[in-house]
């Protein structure tokens, strides 16, 4: 039994990252001048796109939550959370901003550096996945039990594992040694005194170090990094088991809403997987978990408020965004203040 092929993204282009815990640096003239022509090109293909009958997504580049947005957060969770395209399955929409920087494409360009833009043909997209990691895991674990491609594949979806690089940051304490300041400063001094009146008339120079604490001896908490072995785990459900849909019109521009994977997002017993190829393992699939907040229209007016450059033709069409009506198919549990609300296979 063959494997389908994996579904085509079908993103024109891709845009994100500016607000991730991510500092914008001051642009020189030539470089802001660029920038303002890409966006300016930008939203002539969206407005293009639109009037070609097609669907505009936008998907807001925001962490779950504002404590995960630091260098051990970043491992708690991904966004590539999957859609497909109900009548056309091999047309895929997913989140492209990656936790794992070695897989991050630097070629990507960003809209204002805060959304990414996906251009879709319209109909109805079912969340059948998502690419999660398994952190510190190699596939020696899952010994060599063999099996044909399909073999391990469950009812309820399948998770599929392969062997990657991820770069894990991390937080750690380090003792360093207090420091100080050394300035050096100019001091005037008289050099001849009046002998009748006592008061000085020529004057000189002399400069001097003025020394001055700085910081502290003690602990400070500073970031670092390192390469470890993981497993991309890619959850595939079939489009019975799909857990949310949403509908996209010609001509709509839509806000996503934010979806998430809370690692490890997957549930599958270890004993029934099977090793399908050298590097590949597939398991069938016991549990599965997408968490949701909703589009954030509030930040995006008011982050496209601040961008002055618009003109009334972009304001125009950029008024025209409306947030995704998702219908939820899965099983629905209480929302929580830092996730968002959970969708589980029933």
């Amino acid at each position: 039994m063959k494997l389908p092929r994996p579904p085509r993204i079908a993103t024109v282009l891709l845009f994100a990252l500016g607000l991730s815990g991510c500092v914008t640096q001051p642009l020189g003239s030539g470089q802001h001048e660029k920038e303002q022509a890409e966006y300016a090109q930008m939203l002539y293909v969206i407005g293009e796109a639109l009037k070609a009958d097609m669907a505009v997504v936008l998907v807001a580049d925001l962490t779950p939550h504002k404590s995960l947005a630091d260098a051990e957060g970043m491992s708690k969770w991904t966004s590539n959370v999957i859609w497909t395209h109900e009548a056309k399955p091999e047309i895929a929409f997913s989140r492209k901003f990656q936790n794992n920087e070695l897989q991050r494409d630097p070629k990507t360009t960003y809209l204002f550096k805060a959304f990414e833009v996906h251009i879709l043909p319209p109909g109805k997209y079912l969340l059948t996945g998502g690419d999660d990691y398994q952190l510190k895991a190699t596939l020696d674990a899952f010994g060599k039990k063999p099996g044909a491609t399909g073999r391990a594949r469950g009812a309820r979806g399948t998770a599929s594992l392969t062997p990657e690089t991820y770069r894990e940051y991390y937080l750690e304490m380090n003792w360093k040694e207090g420091t100080t300041h050394t300035q050096t400063r100019t001091q005037k001094y008289c050099t001849t005194i009046h002998r009748a009146s006592g008061n000085c008339v020529a004057w000189g120079e002399q400069q001097y170090d003025e020394t001055t604490p700085g910081m502290g001896a003690g602990y400070y908490q500073d970031t670092d990094s390192r390469d470890i072995p993981a497993l991309k785990v890619q959850v595939r459900l079939p489009p019975k088991q799909a857990l949310a849909s949403f509908t996209l019109q010609g001509g709509q521009l839509v806000l996503s809403q934010r979806s998430h994977l809370k690692t490890p997002s997957y549930r599958y017993r270890q004993g029934n997987c099977r090793k399908v190829a050298a590097d590949k393992v597939d398991c069938p699939l016991e549990g599965f978990t997408v968490h949701t907040l909703a589009p954030p229209m509030d930040f995006t007016r008011n982050y496209l408020a601040t961008r002055a450059t618009l003109n009334a033709e972009q304001q125009a069409l950029l008024s025209r965004l409306v947030p995704m009506q998702v219908t939820v198919l899965g099983r629905q549990g209480p929302a929580d203040p830092v996730w968002g609300t959970p969708i589980s296979l029933p």
